[in-house]
Parts: C-alpha cells; sequence; structure tokens
C-alpha cells in the first residue's frame, strides 16, 4: 500500500505565502494549501504547531501571533533580522487570527479529514533555531529564560548543538509536557509526533546513559497525556516519535526506543538523518527486524538536501526527482512501511519568480508526480532513478555517523594497492535497464582513466568515458561513467569496489543511475 507521512513545519506556509506576494490570508487560501495534496500518496499530514514557541494561540504561553505583536509594538525588530524590519510571514499569521479567530492549522485539520488525510500534529522537542543570537523571534520565553539550562552550561558553549536545553533539568521536561498537554487539548487529530530531531541533541554531554531512565519516565507522561485525551476525544490518538538513523546511535543519545515500543509508548517510528542530507545507507532492514511483530511502523525519513559528504565551502543542494526517487525505492525495499517527507514543502514563491532548475522538484507537475510516486515501491521502481553515497550527518558520542566518502586510491607497474568499496541500495534493477555507474575524481593531477578499476557487485565494469558534471553533482570534479559488463540480473543491494592501477586518486563522489525504460 502507498503511504506517504508528510511534514509541514510550523511557518513555511506563511513565509511561502508572503515571498509568492501574498499580503492577507482567506479562508479559501488556507484550504488551498491541503487540497493540492487530495489524490497523492500521502496518507498522514504531520502539522508542526510547536517548535520552540507556539505557532498557534496558546494558552499557557506567549505564543508566535502574542510575540509577534509585542515585538512589533516595541520596535524590537529593529534589534534582529534587518532583512525583513517588519516580519511580514508572521504578520499574514497575526492578521488571519484577529479577522477570523482562527488559527491555521484548525482549517487544515478540518479540510484534511475531508479529503481522507489522517491529520497528525507534530512537536519539535528542541529547536533551537537562531541559538547563537542573543535573541530571536523565533525563541519561546521559556528558552529566553533557561539559557543556563543548556546540554553544555557546564562549560563555554561552543557548536552550535552546545545551545540545546538539556532534559536531564527537571523545569526542562515539565515546559515540554506543558506545551504537549495544551496541543493535546487544543486540537483533535489522529496522532502526535514528539520530534526528537529537533534537535536530537538533548541530553546533557555526559549524562546520555543516566538520560535513558529519564526519558523513559518523560515519555511515560506522554503517554498518560495522550491516554487522557483519548478519553476526552473518544477516539485513539497514535503517538509517532522521529529517530536517528541506527538503533545504536538512537540509545547512546538517551532515547530507548526499544522500552518505549515494549511498554507501547509507541506506535510510528520515523527513522531519518536529521538535515543536511539523505542517508542513502540508513538501516531499515535492521530496524524492521527489531521490531518484527511488534504493532509498531518504521517510516524512512526522506530528506530535502542531498551532498556526498560535509565539504569546505559547501552550498546546500536539494534532492531532483530521480535521487529523492531512488532514495524512496531503496527505503522501501529494504522494508519501510512509509515514506516520510520532512522539508518536501510546495514552493510557491519559485513559481512566483518564475524560477526553476533546482527548485523544480518542488512545484508544478513534478512536484505532484513526485507525491504520486514516492510512497510506492512499484512505483518507484519504474521510474529513472538516481543511487547516490550520501552520508549520516550526525554522530553520537560512542556511535560515530557514516562517512564513506571521500576514498583514496592508488596503484604503480599495473597493479592496484587494494580496492575500496562503497554500498549502496537500489531495490530490484530489472533485466535489461541501463545501468551505468558514475564516479567524481579529483580534478588536481592529469591521470589516465583507464587505469581505474571498477567493480559492481563481482561484475567488472566498462569505462564508457567522460562527462559534465550532472545538476547535484560537484562542479570542481572530473566524471567517469562506467557500465557492468554482464547480462545477469544485478541484486538489489550493490557493492561497488574502486582501484587504480597507476597513480594516486581521490574518489569524492559515487552514483548508479538506473532507466528501467530502455
Amino acid at each position: 500500500m502507498a503511504r506517504i507521512i508528510f511534514n509541514e513545519d510550523p511557518n513555511h506556509f506563511i513565509y511561502s505565502r508572503s515571498a509568492a506576494g501574498v499580503t492577507s490570508l482567506t479562508d479559501d487560501t488556507v484550504r488551498d494549501f491541503i487540497l493540492q495534496y487530495q489524490g497523492t500518496q500521502i496518507t498522514d499530514f504531520m502539522l508542526c504547531t510547536t517548535a520552540s514557541a507556539a505557532w498557534f494561540d496558546s494558552e499557557k504561553t506567549k505564543g508566535m501571533i502574542a510575540q509577534y505583536k509585542e515585538w512589533l509594538a516595541e520596535k524590537k525588530y529593529l534589534m534582529y533580522r534587518t532583512n525583513d524590519p517588519g516580519f511580514s510571514h508572521i504578520k499574514l499569521l497575526a492578521d488571519y487570527y484577529d479577522r477570523t479567530g482562527k488559527v491555521m492549522q484548525d482549517v487544515w485539520i478540518e479540510t484534511l479529514r475531508e479529503i481522507g488525510i489522517r491529520p497528525w500534529i507534530s512537536i519539535r522537542m528542541n529547536d533551537i533555531h537562531d541559538c547563537k543570537q542573543e535573541d530571536s523571534i523565533l525563541f519561546s520565553d521559556f528558552y529566553r529564560a533557561n539559557r543556563h539550562r543548556l546540554r553544555a552550561s557546564h562549560r563555554p558553549t561552543d557548536d552550535y548543538f552546545d545551545y540545546a536545553l538539556d532534559y536531564m533539568y527537571p523545569e526542562v521536561r515539565e515546559h515540554y509536557l506543558t506545551m504537549i498537554g495544551e496541543t493535546l487539548d487544543r486540537f483533535d487529530t489522529d496522532g502526535i509526533e514528539i520530534d526528537w530531531m529537533r534537535e536530537i541533541y538533548s541530553v546533557g554531554i555526559g549524562r546520555e546513559y543516566e538520560g535513558i531512565a529519564v526519558l523513559n519516565d518523560f515519555m511515560a507522561r506522554v503517554y498518560a497525556l495522550v491516554k487522557a485525551a483519548e478519553e476526552k476525544r473518544a477516539h485513539r490518538i497514535e503517538i509517532g516519535v522521529r529517530m536517528p538513523e541506527t538503533p545504536e546511535m538512537a540509545l547512546r543519545f538517551g532515547f530507548d526506543i526499544f522500552e518505549w515500543v515494549e511498554r507501547g509508548y509507541v506506535d510510528l517510528i520515523t527513522v531519518t538523518p536529521r538535515w543536511s542530507s539523505v542517508n542513502n545507507d540508513m538501516p531499515i532492514d535492521l530496524w524492521t527486524r527489531i521490531f518484527r511483530g511488534k504493532p509498531v511502523t518504521i517510516a524512512a525519513g526522506l530528506e530535502i538536501l542531498i551532498d556526498a559528504y560535509n565539504r569546505r565551502g559547501r552550498r546546500y543542494i536539494p534532492n531532483c526527482f530521480e535521487s529523492a526517487i531512488g532514495s524512496a525505492c531503496a527505503n522501501l525495499f529494504m522494508g519501510a512501511d512509509a515514506t516520510y517527507l520532512f522539508n518536501y514543502m510546495d514552493a510557491p514563491q519559485y513559481e512566483h519568480e518564475g524560477a526553476d532548475g533546482e527548485h523544480s522538484l518542488l512545484h508544478g507537475e513534478t512536484y505532484r508526480k513526485f507525491l504520486c510516486t514516492v510512497g510506492d515501491y512499484e512505483s518507484c521502481q519504474k521510474e529513472k532513478r538516481r543511487h547516490i553515497v550520501t552520508y549520516g550527518d550526525v554522530s553520537a558520542i560512542g556511535a560515530p555517523g557514516r562517512k564513506p566518502l571521500p576514498v583514496t586510491v592508488a596503484g604503480q607497474d599495473g597493479k592496484a594497492f587494494g580496492y575500496r568499496t562503497l554500498r549502496l541500495v537500489t531495490g530490484e534493477i530489472p533485466k535489461g535497464a541501463d545501468v551505468r555507474i558514475v564516479l567524481g575524481i579529483s580534478p588536481e593531477e592529469p591521470f589516465d582513466p583507464s587505469a581505474l578499476r571498477v567493480y559492481l557487485s563481482a561484475r567488472p565494469c566498462r569505462l564508457v568515458g567522460e562527462v559534465a558534471a550532472a545538476s547535484l553533482q560537484y562542479a570542481d570534479m572530473r566524471y567517469f561513467v562506467f557500465v557492468p559488463e554482464t547480462d545477469e540480473v544485478l541484486p538489489p543491494v550493490s557493492v561497488i569496489e574502486i582501484g587504480i592501477t597507476e597513480g594516486r586518486q581521490t574518489v569524492h563522489w559515487a552514483e548508479i543511475d538506473i532507466d528501467p525504460t530502455v
């Protein structure tokens, strides 16, 4: 069964509409946003209502609407984010509430139910956008008042993640339980997502093991709040969590997902990278085996960005249709029950500006086709797709992230000094499909590309030639195409072996392109 779980962040809608020239929201404008997803593979829609502050008419905290009005009245906005002194996107939110008495999420929940998509609420458990600033309109009052309760409060803060709140403090836990309780009371939804990936570093440095028991108790209290809400709403409310890429990493961060499932606290686990790149080698098969027979859904998180590794001077590169389909195809083959889309929200601002190219996935016919494909394995298999070697963008102490590139190969006098291996899940490759391996090599020193030796799952590959950099690839590399010399059916999990018989070169990029339409 095709299934997409879609995440809508707290301010994308108003930001994108403001950027597209919208100056006032109507009920139709708000409803039309949801109606565009009717007839796609989206089955569950996560509405993020709370980042650091609440993006609705919160009565227990100072929400974004009240905070916006306060900053405007005090002209506090002149101190921060001067590129948008009027915070025009937040103005859309506040004006709509003042004119109609409604918040967008209420309209969206009603509309989602009308078109047969299950509405969820998502709460970010430790959002720290702008955390290195002295202040930001994105901060909650609680964050402003508790910057002495950070995970690195024992020393001067340095890294971005040092600024995350530490759940070892009871005050932090109580604050978020208050937010969860109010959200459950305020919105009637089919599920609530506890988003630990914003930010995943939520336990004080060196206290992660101690934190396991603390977070187990926290999740028990979340579960109790949900059960009370079920009594009020007279229907079941599922609980989802977003977790890091590997089970080991989850536990090393303090998230005992094993115990949560055993106790029945969790119905949905989304396995995902953090943000800076989709990870094309998450152990989805391991996750599904661990929880086989348990009443829990495993969703594979698909981020909008893609990269081979974290390079100096990098730029953030959004997925194209073929690369995103490749990632989803691999995850679904490995046993994921659903594709979870994060940051794949629509982009009317680009249509408004006449932009295309790297943004084309998020609007127009391509966006619609993508949302009618990416949640179903058979649909993905029928499309041209690119399977790109990527990396894991977070790591826990004791559980390092996966970083397979770059790799260096060397050889002399016709002999390779060993072979480097890269693993890629592709899903089933139909017999007769066009299969190409593309390698990006350092351009600094001239070399004879015929000295490269490439094998795909133990089949020798033939050098076709050099090609120009394609979309997503690094512009400062030389790219070489190889094709496997076989008529056999290739396995769904590929291993690329790379060696060189003369000289020394570094491989910075690797992908397998599959075209089943030939």
